[in-house]
């Protein structure tokens, strides 16, 4: 099971390893480390029965301190005989997670940056539902249950020290919209929303009658937190 559980809580960062010194602007392809080094707990969470991990996912996101944009950065690994790509979305979440036998394989991955960018891995807690404008509450808690469940299940007696996922974010392609709690008998509240995000606990016992969040567009990604 997982090695540290306060390496899986929040965003966890890993930095990218450093090529040799002799490296020039112009060798932009260089080995960066291990693949299960870029992918912490992620061998663990795949052990988990489907059924107990439906409602949330890992993700893991490429951090460049010097603001390097995702499109600019390629990572890539071998693994059967294929090259594979990370693939990284405009926020650097990489989209093409490696399966168990790939972890086994432990390929090398490489980078097309030179050394000195300042790359970091933050690991992160996503409700893994399709993407919508409304979201039942349930299905909300469902997400932040079984992340904890995870958590305390690794952890073991740690547990008792251990951060526990309370809130859902909801973060939005600029300033968050409209932001509503809808409840049985279909009063809404609005949800508390700063800048790009909007918050919503469904554990709460205010939420304990929502019955479904709304917004006004789609959130681009939706993040577990404590």
């Amino acid at each position: 099971m997982m090695r540290s559980i306060l390496a899986m809580v929040g965003a966890a960062l890993l930095s990218v390893a450093p090529a040799a010194a002799d490296d020039t602007a112009s060798e932009v392809e260089r080995v960066a480390g291990p693949l299960p080094r870029f992918f912490p707990h992620l061998e663990s969470y795949l052990d988990i029965p489907q059924a107990e991990r439906s409602h949330f996912r890992m993700a893991y996101v490429v951090i460049s301190a010097e603001g390097i944009p995702p499109e600019d950065i390629r990572m890539w690994y071998d693994h059967d005989g294929e090259t594979r790509q990370f693939a990284l979305d405009a926020m650097g979440r990489i989209t093409q997670i490696p399966g168990l036998s790939a972890l086994d394989a432990e390929p090398d991955v490489w980078i097309n940056q030179p050394a000195g960018g300042g790359f970091s891995l933050s690991m992160q807690f996503e409700y893994s539902g399709p993407g919508a404008t409304e979201f039942s509450r349930d299905a909300l808690a469902m997400s932040v249950e079984q992340a904890n469940r995870a958590i305390r299940s690794a952890a073991g007696v740690a547990a008792l020290f251990a951060p526990r996922m309370e809130s859902v974010v909801f973060v939005f392609d600029g300033a968050a919209p409209e932001a509503w709690a809808v409840d049985r008998d279909g009063e809404r509240a609005p949800l508390t929303v700063q800048e790009n995000r909007a918050f919503f606990r469904p554990a709460d016992r205010r939420s304990r009658s929502v019955e479904r969040i709304e917004f006004g567009r789609e959130p681009v990604r939706i993040l577990l937190d404590s």
